[in-house]
């Protein structure tokens, strides 16, 4: 799927926040990081399409409550659900989209469909 610039794209694996991430890497690509609400649509609309949830190339791992891209920017876009994030039991570090688009904050070594951007 293409917005502006950007194509996503899954072969519909699952795998954790560091198993997703090399396989994008490995493709040519990065983990799907939306900068924007229609960029997420189309992360949203690709996990659907398969009924899993996707993680974001969007952790706080380095700084507790402090989301940014692989790349180490801020976010300027974000779509959390309400009370989110919530850090729950302490372990929740990466970000997967739920089917309604909004963000939820996870444990990094939960299983994800992998979407990668390029």
């Amino acid at each position: 799927m293409t917005v502006g610039e950007k194509i996503f794209k899954t072969e519909g694996s699952e795998g954790n926040f560091e198993t997703s991430k090399a396989a994008c890497s490995q493709a040519g690509g990065l983990l799907a990081s939306p900068r924007n609400s229609a960029e997420n649509s189309a992360i949203q609309q690709i996990a659907a399409r398969h009924k899993k949830m996707p993680f974001l190339g969007i952790n706080d791992i380095q700084t507790e409550g402090t989301f940014k891209h692989l790349n180490g920017e801020a976010l300027g876009y974000s779509n959390w659900a309400s009370n989110e994030p919530n850090n729950s039991e302490g372990i929740e570090d990466c970000v997967e989209v739920h089917s309604s688009g909004k963000w939820n904050d996870k444990s990094c070594a939960e299983k994800r469909l992998i979407i990668c951007e390029y």
